[in-house]
């Protein structure tokens, strides 16, 4: 069960909210990439599930350094709020804790909050790797504090680019140094896979900003099992409602969004077409929703189309044009 804690509004302000309480007692199966240590929980899953996404600006693509700024204060009241508000998990945008090492003393905080207050936690960072390299990451707390799963952006929004086709390649003339502070994701470590993380109240999956604009990204999630696509975003403007709707649609998915804070459209979507609770204008803001896992669960026991997919036909979906 969850700790008792008393509700306390962290920065920011509501954007509004749908759902009741639900106090889950529900066990864990496992970490599809990096496992799990066990929560107090009953085998099975749950049919209902409480979540939370938070609105914030932190760190952002480019790699500027904040004076004074430390990205795990935010992550540590939401994830206390959230948990007094009987949520399971908690989702932050992408890049908010800029450039670290993984693990570090920033990812020990967050998983501190996590264990104190058992609950998942998903954010988005900056990971330096060997040899200078880098990846944009989501990482995937779990409720003792470990990290337990990572994500690697698959597909890389970049902004400036020169000759035919476009966006085909960099600009010339610009050093490594001059795409990290201007375009790093001409250079950053891509994913090249889809995991899907069986937490305690359901699968898992994970989306970063420019992978929505191919749908083979949600439609993989899905065919690996997501029950849940949580999709983190750094973006300027709104995530478009109609995009989620339509992954819903078509996957059979419930959804968590989330965008820094000088966007907006943060949201809580249900299966099929539903929009629970978002953050429609660019400022900070937190918000929560309960999904009905139950009704998806059985809506894809009895779906046509999963049963009359016809994959062998579908073989220039992965064809280079």
């Amino acid at each position: 069960m969850l700790p008792e804690v008393a509700v306390r509004m962290a920065r920011g302000r509501w954007c509004g909210s749908h759902g009741v309480l639900i106090l889950l007692a529900i066990s864990v199966s496992g970490g599809t990439a990096l496992g799990e240590q066990g929560a107090e929980t009953t085998p099975g899953g749950s049919d209902q599930v409480k979540v939370a996404a938070v609105q914030i600006t932190g760190y952002t693509k480019l790699f500027k350094p904040r004076a004074d700024y430390d990205p795990t204060e935010a992550i540590v009241d939401y994830t206390k709020k959230a948990a007094a508000d009987g949520a399971q998990l908690v989702v932050f945008p992408e890049y908010h804790l800029g450039r670290i090492r993984v693990p570090s003393p920033v990812t020990e905080r967050i998983g501190r909050a996590a264990a104190e207050h058992r609950l998942y936690v998903i954010v988005g960072c900056w990971e330096l790797l060997e040899d200078e390299d880098f990846a944009n990451a989501a990482l995937l707390f779990g409720r003792e504090g470990q990290i337990i799963g990572k994500y690697y952006k698959t597909h890389a929004a970049v902004d400036q680019y020169e000759g035919e086709p476009a966006y085909s390649r960099p600009p010339s003339g610009r050093d490594r140094q001059w795409l990290i502070e201007n375009d790093p994701e001409w250079i950053m470590i891509r994913g090249d896979r889809f995991p899907v993380f069986d937490l305690d109240f359901g699968k898992v999956g994970i989306a970063t900003c420019y992978d929505g604009y191919f749908p083979e990204t949600f439609r993989l999630l899905a065919l690996n099992g997501a029950e849940i696509i949580v999709w983190i975003n750094g973006r300027h403007g709104q995530v478009q409602d109609f995009v989620v709707r339509a992954t819903m649609f078509y996957n059979d998915v419930c959804m968590i969004c989330t965008n820094q804070a000088y966007g907006a459209g943060t949201m809580i979507a249900q299966w099929p077409t539903s929009i629970l609770a978002d953050c429609s204008e660019a400022k900070e803001g937190y918000i929560t929703a309960t999904l009905n896992l139950g009704g998806l669960r059985a809506a894809r026991a009895r779906s046509r189309n999963a049963r009359q997919r016809r994959p062998e036909i579908y073989a220039d979906l992965s064809s280079p044009r």
